[in-house]
């Protein structure tokens, strides 16, 4: 987003965007989906990322699957650090 001289508003909104993930992320389980913990960050992450998505669709239809699979990875991302950090807190 930087690279591409975007607004700076839109570059704040998607850090604020993944660090309120992170925090979501490190303090939830999915144990009614029964679901592996390296899931749990692609899941919430998608699932954040759809409101923006659903604004941003309306006028770059070519951003929408950019944006869920950054939301995919970067939850991905995420969940493994937050298993491997696990031992810290403990």
């Amino acid at each position: 987003m930087l690279v591409k001289k975007m607004d700076e508003a839109d570059c704040l909104s998607a850090f604020i965007q993944y660090v309120v993930a992170t925090f979501i992320i490190f303090n939830t389980t999915l144990p009614q989906l029964n679901v592996s913990y390296v899931f749990v960050g692609p899941i919430v992450s998608f699932l954040m990322a759809l409101p923006i998505v659903i604004i941003v669709g309306k006028k770059e239809k070519k951003a929408v699957p950019i944006i869920l699979a950054n939301a995919i990875v970067l939850g991905f991302a995420i969940s493994v650090i937050k298993h491997l950090s696990a031992p810290l807190f403990m």
